[in-house]
């Protein structure tokens, strides 16, 4: 009988020992766990008050912005031409269903050339400006014609310079071939 006292006695010994293990595992893990929320809750903490001191900030940028966007010649130094031009206050000074700018059936006064040219004059380019390869013309693309009156021994000389549309295949420039020197485009009087 002594002996299964004995071996009883171990037995809850043995028991006893490894629920204590356990319980300072368990007491071990408790304490890490306490030690990563307090962490987090620090964390929480430091980005709760900058998240505020970047709202006041935000509010005092809005203030400056408002202030700057209702400055004008009038409560401020800025000159009178910087201020933005608005619609007339008196709507009476506005006239009601009259629209802006040439009426219906206006014949229009835009030039539209001399007529017959005195002398074509083809602008022709056989390499890129940009990077020097040669290329064909663009067939596809409609000249860009110019006309030009230039005072010489005759009374008036009218030139017409025919502009190609140029690609470039290799680095994808494309323009039309530029005018001569001293010949400014859309304009149609010559540099003399």
């Amino acid at each position: 009988m002594t002996t299964n006292v004995t071996i009883d006695s171990k037995l809850v010994r043995a028991i006893a020992d490894e629920q204590l293990a356990n319980n300072v595992f368990m007491i071990e893990w408790l304490v890490k766990a306490q030690q990563q929320l307090s962490l987090q809750q620090r964390l929480i903490d430091q980005q709760q008050q900058q998240i505020s001191t970047q709202q006041q900030e935000i509010e005092k940028l809005k203030e400056e912005r408002d202030k700057l966007k209702n400055r004008n010649s009038k409560n401020s130094s800025v000159p009178p031409s910087s201020d933005q031009l608005k619609k007339p206050s008196d709507k009476k000074k506005r006239k009601k269903g009259f629209k802006r700018g040439p009426k219906y059936d206006h014949p229009g006064k835009t030039r539209n050339g001399f007529g017959q040219p005195d002398k074509i004059v083809p602008l022709e380019l056989e390499n890129c400006p940009v990077c020097g390869v040669q290329w064909e013309r663009d067939e596809v693309v409609p000249e860009k014609v110019q006309q030009v009156a230039e005072v010489v021994d005759q009374p008036i000389e009218i030139r017409e310079y025919r502009r190609g549309f140029y690609k470039c295949p290799s680095c994808g420039w494309s323009d039309y071939s530029p005018v001569p020197l001293g010949v400014k485009e859309g304009f149609s009087y010559g540099r003399d």
